[in-house]
């Protein structure tokens, strides 16, 4: 019995070491455990999943702004897209979605820190079935928002 606790308190012990953690758990720097959320858009769709992955990690998002708290302002997001192939009798037949979100980071008494995230997918269209591609194009685009909204924490932790 002892073995076994002994074995496993050396297993964890080793995993903690080498700086391991579960998907999706982001450790900021302390002067970002309190932050102040703004975008040109009160309901932005960006804002509103970057606020819930903030709170996951222990983020207290502010009510209001404050002088010695870090500010985070989620800058337009924007959508393009790219033809990739078409189909023989002309008609695109797939495209390269790309998204792109810009955010920038005001931290107390520094000059504010402006990024970027790009991201790209593929998408087949069908001129037959053009509702459904619709709502695949909306879900895709959701996707991507939730990549970037992880990609801005990842980002978030280097910032000092």
């Amino acid at each position: 019995m002892k073995f076994k606790l002994f074995s496993l308190l050396l297993v964890s012990s080793l995993i903690t070491a080498c700086g391991f953690k579960l998907k999706g758990q982001y450790y900021l720097p302390d002067s970002l455990k309190s932050i102040y959320v703004t975008s040109d858009k009160r309901f932005s769709p960006l804002r509103t999943q970057l606020e819930k992955r903030l709170r996951q990690n222990q983020v207290v998002i502010l009510d209001s702004l404050s002088d010695n708290k870090a500010q985070l302002n989620v800058l337009p997001e924007s959508f393009q897209r790219r033809t990739l192939s078409l189909f023989p009798n002309g008609q695109v037949a797939e495209y390269e979605l790309i998204y792109l979100a810009s955010y920038q980071v005001t931290l107390p008494n520094k000059k504010p820190q402006r990024f970027t995230v790009e991201l790209s997918r593929e998408f087949q269209d069908d001129p037959n079935n053009a509702l459904a591609k619709e709502r695949e194009r909306a879900l895709i685009l959701s996707e991507l928002r939730v990549i970037a909204s992880d990609r801005i924490l990842s980002q978030l932790i280097m910032i000092k």
